[in-house]
């Protein structure tokens, strides 16, 4: 009996696991998964961006949602063109008829605004009509708007005028 209790020692007592050692790769496999790795880190930044951009969205839109009373408001209207006289700049630059918010310059609807005003803040302007805010000036203070248009001799002909203008709700 002694005999098979020993046998059976040797047989059933478990021998450690051979240990596999860890796979080597080519340099081609190791920046193939260095790539990987990073594309999952750039997609987990990407939505981390898209939720941030969504909530900044939503945030910059409630100013517009929130609609103002039809309140009219006195300003200093002047005119200006994209000449050298308005602008400094001349049809060879390549920025000129170009607005502050990028736009090009339209007869009949672009107008500068203070900084307090948006761009694309539509305002109905006493005798003139709509226009949308899209430069910005030097000049262009707060109670002060600048109408766009087209030519120099119209820009002296309309001179210094003290309008009214409305804002125009979404």
């Amino acid at each position: 009996m002694k005999t098979m209790t020993l046998a059976c020692g040797l047989l059933c007592t478990q021998q450690p696991a051979e240990e596999k050692p860890a796979p080597i790769l080519t340099a081609d496999q190791a920046a193939l998964q260095r790539a990987n790795q990073r594309i999952k880190t750039l997609e987990g930044e990407l939505e981390t961006l898209k939720k941030t951009k969504a909530k900044k969205h939503a945030v910059k839109k409630a100013p517009n949602v929130v609609k103002r009373e039809k309140v009219a408001q006195t300003y200093e209207v002047t005119a200006y063109t994209n000449g050298a006289e308005s602008t400094g700049k001349s049809p060879g630059h390549p920025d000129y008829g170009v607005t502050a918010s990028g736009a090009r310059t339209k007869t009949g609807h672009t107008i500068a605004c203070p900084p307090s005003m948006p761009f694309g803040t539509r305002l109905n302007i006493e005798g003139i009509g709509v226009r949308t805010c899209e430069d910005r000036g030097g000049a262009i203070t707060e109670g002060h708007i600048d109408l766009y248009v087209a030519d120099v001799a119209e820009a002296q002909s309309f001179g210094r005028q003290r309008l009214k203008a409305e804002f125009i709700t979404k």
